[in-house]
């Protein structure tokens, strides 16, 4: 690493701890579980924010004209292409983080 000056110091010690693979079964284990958590709980709520707005653009739609209905439509397709990708990436990296949990 350079300092502020462009000259080579070695790592502090805080940092060299995290990057070792050492440590004890269960705290590797923690931050398995962790990953899995936090990615799963990330997944369960872009779920709900997904569903949460279809359904309130779907309430608007039984009182729109064809011009509304459209742009209800347009904004649904919005939603799913936004929110999505990010929830199939949350579930997918929730689904990693299990079978690396489970295979080890």
């Amino acid at each position: 690493m350079l300092d502020v000056h462009a000259t080579s110091y070695p790592p502090r010690q805080r940092w060299a701890r995290h990057t070792g693979t050492g440590g004890t079964a269960g705290a590797k284990a923690a931050r398995r579980c962790t990953g899995f958590v936090s990615s799963a709980l990330t997944a369960t709520v872009l779920a709900a924010l997904i569903l949460h707005l279809m359904t309130v653009l779907g309430g608007h739609l039984a009182s729109a004209d064809a011009a509304g209905a459209v742009s209800v439509f347009i904004g649904m397709a919005a939603v799913l292409l936004i929110l999505l990708p990010f929830t199939i990436l949350c579930a997918r990296r929730a689904q990693a983080a299990l079978s690396r949990a489970t295979r080890d």
